[in-house]
């Protein structure tokens, strides 16, 4: 007969445990903290989505038309930026000069000559312009010498009225300074919204033993419109982008306010910085998205100054800039102060290496300090690199039709993200979409106790450096944790 411990509740069928007795603890699990961790991606992955989805959708699309901004405004500013013919029958000095009578009041800014069938850009500083990085320029045909026209111009891309207005919006959402903070939260979350993902179905597809990149046949096989049929898309389509996500949001990150400070904090520290000639130690190196060059005196009175010397002409200048191996188009930049030089600049422009720069003496019109692209540090050259690209002048039409492919992937993804959100919600009573299940993270360090202070380290680290990403991602995972808590003290 076999003896029953008295104190040991009977079990099995018809024999409930007793509700009063304490069930034993078990260790936490490699199983609990992978579950935990996948828990805790997908929770992170749906509030930055939920959250900072408009503000992505907003940057796709003004990013779609931005993208495409450069072709669309040779379209629109045809007229003006366009000569009668390739004939260089006006010299650059002339030019100038005509320029000047539409101009009489403002002071030269640069100059860039007009090659392969395009008009002369004369750019004047005018203090009553947004700030220093506007400028107005005259548009004059080289082969005739007469004004096509005038304009302003935002920054060292040459952006006019229509393509400054869609970077403004991009940016900034025509806001000011304050709007920056949208598309730094943009950039910020941008490349960590796309890791999360990625690890989510890659996770999903290595316990399936599927492919990350295609569909499966059940996917397929979905009814069209369900909820798997759509995560499977917007999963399969943020696989095949991720490297433009990534892109965009380490480019983005250098124009941001807080995370560019640091950034370029960084680069100076690390001796990292784009190298400048002694004539353009001033200036800065995201002219599109800062103060561009302010110049008190015109070359003219540098000579006036300068006594018995002769100034070099404009041509003379641009003619040392290309015996020097520079290529046109190419900017040309009086002296900024006695004693300095012209500065010759090559232009972003696309298929080129990196623009190179030369120091020209104003008097003499010799060469007295070249810069060379090749010359550069591998952060500046990935830099310089980055912003072109970005801005679609790397690689031309090809550079933009991708960038415009990549903001429209970003609006269906985000769309679709919104729309497996809705089709959580419950079919009855017409409530409102129902959340992943909070607390991932309470789990998790119970789990991996180590690794979740590692975490906790390493956000704030993150409100450091990107202070946006830190400081919105610790009140996601806080509100996540305070919903667990107060769902457990209820249950």
């Amino acid at each position: 007969m076999t003896q029953i411990d008295s104190a040991r509740p009977l079990e099995g069928p018809g024999h409930d445990p007793d509700p009063t007795v304490p069930a034993p603890k078990t260790p936490p699990t490699t199983d609990d903290a992978a579950a935990a961790l996948r828990a805790l991606a997908r929770r992170v992955h749906f509030y930055a989505g939920l959250f900072i989805g408009p503000f992505l959708l907003i940057a796709a699309v003004s990013g779609f038309f931005y993208a495409l901004s450069p072709s669309i405004e040779k379209v629109v500013y045809h007229d003006l930026t366009t000569a009668s013919s390739s004939e260089h029958n006006v010299d650059l000095e002339n030019q100038v000069a005509t320029a000047r009578q539409v101009f009489p009041a403002l002071e030269l800014n640069s100059v860039l000559p007009g090659t392969d069938g395009q008009n002369t850009r004369v750019l004047f500083d005018d203090p009553t312009l947004e700030s220093e990085s506007y400028t107005r320029v005259a548009f004059i045909d080289p082969a005739t010498g007469n004004v096509d026209g005038e304009s302003v111009q935002y920054g060292s891309g040459q952006a006019l009225p229509l393509r400054t207005w869609l970077s403004e919006m991009h940016r900034r959402l025509h806001l000011g300074e304050p709007g920056r903070l949208y598309s730094e939260l943009v950039a910020s979350w941008l490349a960590p919204i796309t890791l999360f993902g990625l690890y989510i179905w890659w996770d999903q597809r290595r316990r399936s033993g599927a492919s990350m990149l295609r569909r499966t046949a059940a996917d397929r096989n979905a009814r069209r419109g369900s909820r798997s049929s759509t995560r499977s898309k917007h999963a399969v389509l943020g696989t095949w982008v991720a490297i433009g996500f990534l892109g965009l949001s380490a480019t983005g990150l250098t124009w941001s306010t807080y995370a560019g400070a640091n950034v370029s904090d960084l680069r100076a520290a690390l001796n990292w910085t784009t190298p400048t000639m002694a004539a353009t130690a001033g200036a800065g190196e995201h002219a599109d998205h800062g103060a561009g060059a302010a110049h008190t005196e015109h070359a003219d009175h540098m000579a006036a100054g300068a006594g018995h010397h002769e100034a070099a002409t404009v041509d003379d200048i641009h003619a040392s800039a290309l015996d020097a191996g520079l290529t046109d188009p190419i900017q040309l930049t009086p002296p900024a102060g006695p004693g300095e030089e012209w500065t010759a600049t090559e232009t972003r422009r696309s298929y080129a290496y990196g623009p190179d720069s030369a120091a020209v003496d104003p008097h003499t019109g010799e060469v007295v300090e070249h810069l060379d692209f090749a010359d550069y540090p591998l952060a500046a050259k990935l830099a310089d690199w980055g912003i072109r690209a970005h801005m679609g002048f790397l690689f031309g039409i090809a550079n933009q039709i991708l960038l415009a492919a990549v903001a429209a992937a970003l609006a269906l993804i985000v769309l679709r993200g919104y729309a497996m959100w809705w089709k959580r919600r419950p079919s009855r009573g017409g409530a409102l979409p129902t959340m992943p299940r909070p607390g991932a993270l309470l789990r998790l360090a119970q789990a991996r106790p180590l690794m979740t202070a590692g975490a906790a380290i390493f956000v704030v680290g993150l409100c450091v450096a990107v202070p946006l990403l830190g400081i919105s991602l610790a009140a996601f995972v806080l509100f996540d944790v305070a919903i667990a808590l107060i769902r457990r003290a209820r249950t």
